[in-house]
């Protein structure tokens, strides 16, 4: 899904962005509330954070705070990433330079991005994530999947998440999202994004 209104203004600031599609995006939203809107996430390939005083400054973006948007006129979320796929300070996977050229990440980031994020964000998969995982799971997967998810959460971590999902069981323990966590505190330098956002939190 995009938004051609950010598109354009993405391009006039010459800034190279990849959209977080995947196939089954479409048919999965008919296993959610009728009232499902879903959004708009888009990675960014710049550190810098101008895109966000720009979008400030025009009047169908309303901010939400941090890196996240309303667009007015079809009251659609916008979530914004900068060259990694993160949860808060869980950054758990670096976008390829091949993405942004293509404008769209690949299916091998997409599926991990479908793995990691819902476990992260909402420590559960909903219907529509099974749904996709599902569908990805039930074909062969890129070889990529396997080699990323290692480099986040290590390989043990991985192999007993994939084997969960091939066996379509997407019920996992609190425990066991708490050590993916963990883990991934190990990679990206999220650890030391965590201290710097709990010591200006508390000050």
């Amino acid at each position: 899904m995009k938004n051609n209104e950010l598109i354009k203004i993405l391009e006039n600031e010459g800034i190279p962005y990849a959209v977080i599609h995947g196939e089954y995006d479409h048919a999965s939203y008919k296993l959610e509330n009728n009232l499902f809107v879903p959004d708009i996430d888009i990675v960014l390939q710049t550190k810098s954070r101008k895109i966000i005083s720009i979008l400030k400054s025009k009047k169908n973006f309303n901010y939400l705070g941090n890196n996240s948007f309303i667009y007015n006129v079809t009251n659609t979320r916008i979530d914004l990433y900068f060259n990694y796929l993160n949860v808060g300070y869980y950054s758990f996977l670096k976008v390829d330079k091949l993405s942004f050229a293509s404008k769209e990440i690949s299916k091998a980031e997409y599926i991990v991005y479908q793995i990691l994020d819902p476990l992260l964000k909402f420590l559960e998969y909903h219907p529509r994530h099974q749904f996709r995982l599902r569908k990805y799971f039930s074909q062969p997967i890129p070889k990529e999947v396997k080699t990323k998810l290692d480099y986040a959460i290590g390989r043990q971590l991985s192999n007993a998440l994939l084997c969960k999902i091939k066996d379509n069981n997407f019920t996992l323990s609190k425990l066991f999202i708490k050590r993916c966590k963990l883990q991934l505190l190990c990679t990206n330098g999220n650890f030391v994004k965590m201290l710097k956002e709990r010591i200006f939190n508390n000050v």
